[in-house]
C-alpha cells in the first residue's frame, strides 16, 4: 500500500493540482460512502467548485487521467475512470451536482458502481467523460492479471513485487522460530486523494 501511495501523490503532485489526501485518520462517518461523500464535502466547503477523487489502487493512473479529467470538469463534465472490476479508480464532480446522500447510497466496493454512479449522473442531466478503463489492484489475482495486460507499466509491476518481497522476507527473519505464520491481505483499499480542480 505504501508503494501505490507513493506513486499516486508522485502523479497527483505531477499534475500540479491542488489536492487533500484523506487517510485513514481524517476520514469521518461509517462506512465507505459516508466517509468518502464527507471527504467531498470537505473540499467543497474550502471553497472549491470541482472535485477529483482517485484512490490508490490503480498502478496505471497517470498525471494524463488527472489533467484529462481537469479539462473535462472545465468543461462542464463530469468524469468517470472505470476500472475492470465495474468500479471505478477516478470521479470528477461539480459542487453544484454533488448530492451527498445519492452518493452515500451508491452500491460502493461493488461490481455495480461505475454503472450506478453513471445512472446517477444521467438523471441530473449531466454531461459525462468516461476514460479508459483500467486495472484496479483489490486481490492478489488482480496482480496476476495486470501482469497478462497489453499495456503493463513492467516497471511498476516489477517494484510491486520486489516490495512483497522485501516485506515478506524482512517478517519471516524477525519471526525465524516460527515454522509458518499465516497472512491475510489488508481489507482496506487505502485512502481517497481529493484533487480540487
Amino acid at each position: 500500500m505504501d508503494v501505490l501511495n507513493s506513486r499516486v501523490i508522485q502523479q497527483v503532485e505531477k499534475s500540479g493540482l491542488d489536492y487533500f489526501h484523506f487517510t485513514e485518520k481524517e476520514q469521518e462517518g461509517i462506512g465507505f460512502g459516508k466517509r468518502f461523500s464527507n471527504a467531498i464535502q470537505k473540499v467543497f466547503k474550502k471553497g472549491y467548485d470541482q472535485v477529483i477523487c482517485v484512490g490508490n489502487d490503480t498502478p496505471q493512473l497517470s498525471c494524463d487521467h488527472l489533467l484529462r479529467a481537469a479539462d473535462s470538469l472545465n468543461h462542464g463534465k463530469a468524469v468517470n475512470g472505470p476500472s475492470l472490476d465495474g468500479g471505478f479508480y477516478l470521479m470528477g464532480i461539480h459542487a453544484s451536482s454533488f448530492d451527498a446522500i445519492s452518493f452515500e447510497n451508491l452500491p460502493w466496493q461493488t461490481a455495480h458502481l461505475a454503472t450506478s454512479y453513471m445512472e446517477l449522473l444521467e438523471r441530473q442531466s449531466q454531461s459525462v467523460d468516461v476514460l479508459e478503463h483500467l486495472h484496479d489492484l483489490d486481490h492478489e489475482d488482480d496482480i496476476q492479471q495486470l501482469f497478462k495486460g497489453k499495456d503493463l507499466r513492467w516497471h511498476l509491476a516489477q517494484l510491486i513485487l520486489e516490495t512483497l518481497t522485501f516485506k515478506s522476507i524482512t517478517f519471516s527473519l524477525e519471526f525465524s522460530n516460527t515454522e509458518s505464520v499465516p497472512l491475510e491481505s489488508p481489507l482496506n483499499k487505502g485512502s481517497p486523494i481529493s484533487i480540487a480542480a
